[in-house]
């Protein structure tokens, strides 16, 4: 087994890591993320402590919170790359997994962020709570 990991399997692309530079970005990047989930998890429980759930605006930045609980805990997954063993078929299901994962959860984040743009516009501008829109959000922004 050699002591460098190709990113690409074409053979154009020249770009190789050694083991202790790959395991150093796994771990910075999925460090980051596990310390981003503690964050959302914190909000997630002082937003239920505090029951601010009840008030429709809380309720959207709520969902905010979930989304990007969601996508760092997908970030996270890289760290299951750290002892990565040669095994081309687990290499393949968890690769395939995380960037599935990584791909929905940045789309689901954007698509919330642009509801609660689009929401805050229309109470600020124009007066109008679409408070009864909140299926919309939701649905919209999970199914994607």
């Amino acid at each position: 087994m050699s002591n460098t990991t190709s990113l690409h399997n074409s053979t154009a692309s020249n770009c190789t890591f050694s083991r202790d530079e790959r395991n150093t970005i796994l771990l910075a990047t999925g460090g980051t993320a596990m310390c981003s989930v503690l964050c959302c998890v914190f909000a997630l429980g002082t937003v239920v402590f505090l029951r601010l759930y009840n008030h429709f605006i809380y309720r959207l930045a709520m969902y905010q919170v979930l989304a990007s609980l969601s996508l760092s805990f997908s970030e996270g997954l890289v760290l299951m790359l750290y002892n990565y063993d040669g095994s081309e078929m687990y290499y393949k299901v968890t690769c395939k997994t995380t960037a599935f994962l990584l791909e929905y959860t940045s789309w689901l984040k954007l698509s919330f962020t642009n509801w609660l743009t689009f929401h805050l516009f229309a109470y600020v501008v124009f007066f109008k709570n679409l408070k009864r829109l909140e299926w919309l959000y939701i649905s919209s922004s999970v199914l994607g």
